[in-house]
């Protein structure tokens, strides 16, 4: 098995049947290199988060998908650049999931993201500043 492999389950079940593993693989198939690694790490926490709350992520609603998003925001502490991402996510999985016929829709199509600030807070160098450090490299 080569590291960009997914794995999300370490139980057997048969891939070839299961219907959540099926569509896992179609939404994953589209990705590759390190943007399959952290979709499919992003997807894979939102199915263990189902796992452990006894959620069947192919009957999930939408309720139960923004309790994942308060889960990220309250019990995590993530910030809202990574919820919004990990919530992309599962919002792409579902689209998947109702283009392959596999939901008749998706129930996250109304799940509302964090605002994420256009700006990012870490302080760095401004266009002028950069410009003149590579001048007084070279």
């Amino acid at each position: 098995m080569t590291s960009l492999e997914p794995v999300l389950f370490p139980v057997l079940i048969d891939a070839a049947t299961d219907p959540l593993v099926k569509a896992v693989a179609a939404y994953l198939a589209r990705y590759r290199g390190q943007t399959l690694v952290h979709t499919e790490s992003d997807l894979r926490a939102f199915l263990v988060w189902c796992r452990e709350r006894g959620v069947e992520p192919l009957k999930a609603q939408r309720a139960q998908i923004e309790l994942y998003v308060r889960w990220m925001q309250e019990v995590r502490h993530f910030q809202p650049s990574t919820v919004s991402r990990r919530v992309s996510v599962v919002v792409g999985f579902y689209r998947t999931c109702v283009i392959d016929q596999v939901l008749p829709q998706s129930p996250a199509d109304y799940v509302r993201r964090p605002n994420v600030p256009p700006e990012s807070p870490t302080l760095g160098l401004s266009h002028l500043q950069f410009e003149a450090l590579l001048s007084a490299a070279r």
